[in-house]
C-alpha cells in the first residue's frame, strides 16, 4: 500500500481532436522539464488515451492520434523519471468518442433504449454549437472491456509504470444487448433498476480487479485510481479497489470551497492517502487559456494540506506539445509554499471532539458541514465501522433519513449511555413506515408536516440574542411530541394555509398563525437535543444566517469542550491535526473569502487578520507552542481546561504547533 503521495501534483489533461494538426510537433523534453521545475512539481499524470479515443504512444491495441509522429507518452515519462518525478498514466474508460462512433454496439444504453450520454443532443447537426462536457458513455461489460485490458497490458509491458488513473468510472447501470443478456443469465430482473445497478456494480468490481491484476503483476508498487469511485455513496467493494483517493473538486464552479473539507474529512481516516484535485483554470477542465490567480492557488493548496491531502492542480497541455510556462509560474508560487508546510499536514490525523455522522444525502450533510466550517467548529466524519467513538464529546446527525443500519444505531445508543451527546435533526433515524424513531430521542413521532412552510419562535434569552419574532423555515418541521420530562427549547407557528393556486397570500409564503402549534421545533432531554427542521438542508439551499445561528446555539448547549477553539470571520476555516510521530498537534488557520462572479467563485482578497485567539484541549500536556514558519514561540496560558495562545497575524494561512 502507498503510505504517502508526493505533495505537489499536476493532472495534465490532453484531450485532443483528430482535426488538430501537428500534435506533439513542438514537444521538447527540456522545455517539459523546465515547466515542472518552475512549478515545483514532483508528481504528474500523463496521457496514454483521451476522451477522443486517441492514444499518445505507439499502440497496437488502440489507435494512435492521426497527427502524432512521436512517442509522446514515452518521452514525457523519460523526462519525469530523469528528474525523480512520479508520473502515473491516464486512461479514459467511460468516454471515448471515436470508439463509440466506430463501434456503436459498445455504447451504454439507458433502460428506454436511448444512448447514455452527458449533454449530447442526438438530434444536433454537425454545424450546431456543441456544449462543454458532452460525451457518450461506453459500456464496460461488453467487448470494450477487452480494449481497456489490452491497452493496460500493453502499457505495462512497454513502460515503467508509477500508476494508473482510470477516468469516468461513473456509469451506474446499462441496458445494452450484452448487459440484458448477461443479467438474464444471472437471474437479474433488468426491469428492476436497483437490481440492475447492483449487478453493474459487480461488473465494475470485476473490471477493476482485472486492471489491478495486470498492473501489479509487473509494477507492484504502482498506484491505481478509478476516478468517479471515491464518493460518499461509493460501495465499499469498489473503494477497496483504490490504492488512494483523488478528490476531484473544482471549487470555482463545481460545488464551491466548502465541498472539499467535508470530502477530505470523510476519506482522510481511511488509512489510504488522499489527493485533492483543483485546477489552474478559471472555470473547469478543458479550458484552454483560463487562469486562476496564484493567490487563489496558494489558498487552495494550503487548504489541501490543512485537511491532510496532497495537492493536485489540473492543466491542459497545448496540442502542439509545449507546456505553458505562465501556468507553471502560477502553480510554482503555491508549491514553493507547500514545500514549507506539507510536513505539518500530511501523515497526520484529524483531532476533533465533534463527530458528523453522514446520512449520505448531500444537501443535509453539506449544509451541516457548512454551518460548522463557517463557525470554525472543527469536526471529524464518524466512521460507522469504528468500535470506539469515545473521543467524541458530541455526535451530530444531519436530517436525511434511511442511511443508518442497525449496528450503527446500537452504537449510538451505547454512546449516549456512556455519556456522549447527540444533536439530531429532522428525519435522522426516522422509520416513517413504522411511525417511530429508531433511536431513543426526547420526542415521539406524530406525523409529517401539515403545511409547506412554518416558523420558529425562540423564547427567552436565545430569542433576545437572535430574533424574538417567528422566523421563516423554508421547509417545515416533522410533527413530534416531547417526551415526559423533556424541555422545549423552541416553538413552531404554522401558517394559516399552504400556498396553492386555490389559496394564497402575497408574493411568496403565507404568514404565521398567532398561536403556536402543538408540536415544537427543538427539544432537549439530558445530553440529547432534537431539532425538528432539516436545518442543514435549508442552509445548503438558502443560507439564512438565522438558521445557522440557531443550529450553533443548540450545538453549544451540548458541545462544551471542543478540541480547537478560535475566532475568525465566517470565511475563516480552522482544523486541528495530530502527528504522534512528531509528538505534536498542528492547528491550521485559513482565511480567504470566495466572491461569486458570474458562474464562478473567485478567491481574490487575502486580507491580514491580527491577534487571532486559538485554544486547544489536548490529552497530553503542552510544553511549547510556536509558529513553525517564522520560528516564533508563543506565550501560553491555561484556563477552562484549554491551552490558549494569540496568533499575531494570519494572511491566507498560518499554523500553530503544540508540542508535547
Amino acid at each position: 500500500m502507498i503510505s504517502r503521495l508526493p505533495a505537489r501534483h499536476v493532472h495534465l489533461d490532453f484531450h485532443t481532436s483528430e482535426h488538430v494538426p501537428g500534435v506533439g510537433k513542438h514537444f521538447s523534453p527540456a522545455q517539459f522539464k523546465k515547466a515542472l521545475k518552475l512549478g515545483g512539481v514532483n508528481h504528474i499524470t500523463l496521457f496514454a488515451k483521451c476522451h477522443h479515443s486517441w492514444s499518445y504512444y505507439p499502440t497496437k491495441a488502440g489507435m494512435v492520434h492521426p497527427t502524432l509522429k512521436i512517442d509522446l507518452l514515452g518521452q514525457q515519462l523519460d523526462a519525469c523519471h530523469s528528474m525523480g518525478v512520479r508520473a502515473p498514466i491516464y486512461y479514459t474508460i467511460g468516454w471515448s468518442a471515436t470508439d463509440a462512433a466506430r463501434n456503436p454496439q459498445w455504447k451504454a444504453l439507458r433502460k428506454d433504449g436511448s444512448v447514455a450520454n452527458f449533454s449530447v443532443d442526438p438530434k444536433a447537426k454537425p454545424e450546431d454549437k456543441r456544449p462543454g462536457f458532452s460525451w457518450e458513455f461506453l459500456c464496460i461489460n461488453g467487448p470494450y472491456r477487452d480494449l481497456i485490458l489490452a491497452q493496460t497490458q500493453e502499457i505495462c509491458a512497454g513502460y515503467r509504470v508509477d500508476g494508473f488513473f482510470y477516468d469516468i468510472c461513473i456509469l451506474n447501470a446499462c441496458w445494452c444487448s450484452v448487459c440484458k443478456a448477461d443479467m438474464k443469465t444471472a437471474g437479474v430482473d433488468a426491469d428492476d433498476e436497483a437490481a440492475a445497478g447492483l449487478w453493474y456494480t459487480g461488473r465494475w468490481r470485476v473490471l477493476m480487479e482485472d486492471c489491478r491484476r495486470i498492473i501489479f503483476a509487473s509494477h507492484p508498487e504502482a498506484s491505481v485510481f478509478f476516478n468517479g469511485r471515491a464518493e460518499a455513496n461509493t460501495p465499499p467493494e469498489l473503494l477497496e479497489m483504490q490504492t488512494h483517493y483523488e478528490l476531484e473538486d473544482l471549487p470555482t464552479t463545481w460545488g464551491g470551497y466548502d465541498k472539499f473539507p467535508l470530502r477530505a474529512r470523510a476519506f482522510v481516516s481511511s488509512g489510504k492517502p488522499i489527493l485533492a484535485m483543483s485546477g489552474k483554470f478559471h472555470t473547469a477542465w478543458g479550458e484552454f487559456g483560463g487562469f486562476k490567480h496564484p493567490d487563489a492557488i496558494r489558498f487552495e493548496a494550503a487548504a489541501m494540506i490543512a485537511y491532510g491531502a496532497a495537492c493536485s492542480f489540473g492543466d491542459q497541455m497545448h496540442p502542439g506539445g509545449e507546456m505553458d510556462l505562465a501556468t507553471y509560474k502560477n502553480i510554482g508560487e503555491a508549491y514553493r509554499y507547500v514545500e514549507k508546510i506539507e510536513d505539518y499536514g500530511l501523515d497526520a490525523q484529524p483531532y476533533a471532539t465533534l463527530g458528523l455522522l453522514l446520512c449520505k444525502d448531500h444537501p443535509h450533510d453539506q449544509g451541516a458541514a457548512n454551518m460548522l466550517l463557517e463557525s470554525q467548529i472543527d469536526f471529524e466524519v464518524v466512521d460507522p465501522e469504528s468500535s470506539d467513538w469515545s473521543r467524541f464529546e458530541t455526535i451530530l446527525l444531519p436530517g436525511g433519513g434511511g442511511a443508518l443500519g442497525a449496528a450503527t444505531l446500537q452504537k449510538l445508543q451505547a454512546y449516549v449511555k456512556k455519556g456522549g451527546s447527540l444533536l439530531v435533526q429532522n428525519a435522522a433515524t426516522l422509520d416513517a413506515a413504522a411511525g417511530r424513531f429508531l433511536l431513543d430521542l426526547p420526542v415521539q413521532y406524530v406525523g409529517p408536516a401539515r403545511f409547506d412552510i412554518d416558523y420558529t419562535l425562540l423564547p427567552g434569552a436565545l430569542g433576545k440574542e437572535l430574533v424574538a419574532s417567528p422566523f421563516l423555515n423554508y421547509a417545515p418541521a416533522l410533527r413530534v411530541k416531547p417526551a415526559k420530562g423533556a424541555k422545549v427549547l423552541a416553538k413552531i407557528h404554522e401558517p394559516y394555509f399552504s400556498r396553492t393556486y386555490g389559496k394564497y397570500c402575497s408574493h411568496q409564503n403565507t404568514p404565521n398563525q398567532i398561536e403556536p402549534a402543538d408540536h415544537p421545533a427543538a427539544v432537549q432531554a439530558g445530553r440529547v437535543i432534537y431539532l425538528a427542521h432539516p436545518i442543514g438542508h435549508m442552509y445548503f439551499h438558502n443560507g439564512a444566517r438565522l438558521h445557522r445561528d440557531l443550529f450553533i446555539a443548540m450545538l453549544r448547549k451540548l458541545h462544551r469542550k471542543p478540541a480547537l477553539e478560535t475566532s475568525l470571520l465566517s470565511a475563516g476555516r480552522a482544523t486541528l491535526v495530530h502527528q504522534p510521530q512528531y509528538r505534536r498537534y498542528v492547528a491550521h488557520l485559513l482565511y480567504g473569502a470566495p466572491i461569486k462572479r458570474g458562474r464562478c467563485e473567485v478567491i481574490e482578497d487575502l486580507p491580514e487578520l491580527f491577534d487571532v485567539p486559538v485554544a486547544v484541549r489536548l490529552p497530553e500536556k503542552v510544553r511549547k507552542a510556536s509558529l513553525p514558519l517564522s520560528k516564533k514561540k508563543l506565550a501560553t496560558k491555561t484556563s477552562g481546561g484549554a491551552v490558549r495562545v494569540t496568533v499575531p497575524r494570519v494572511k491566507c494561512h498560518e499554523m500553530v504547533v503544540f508540542e508535547y
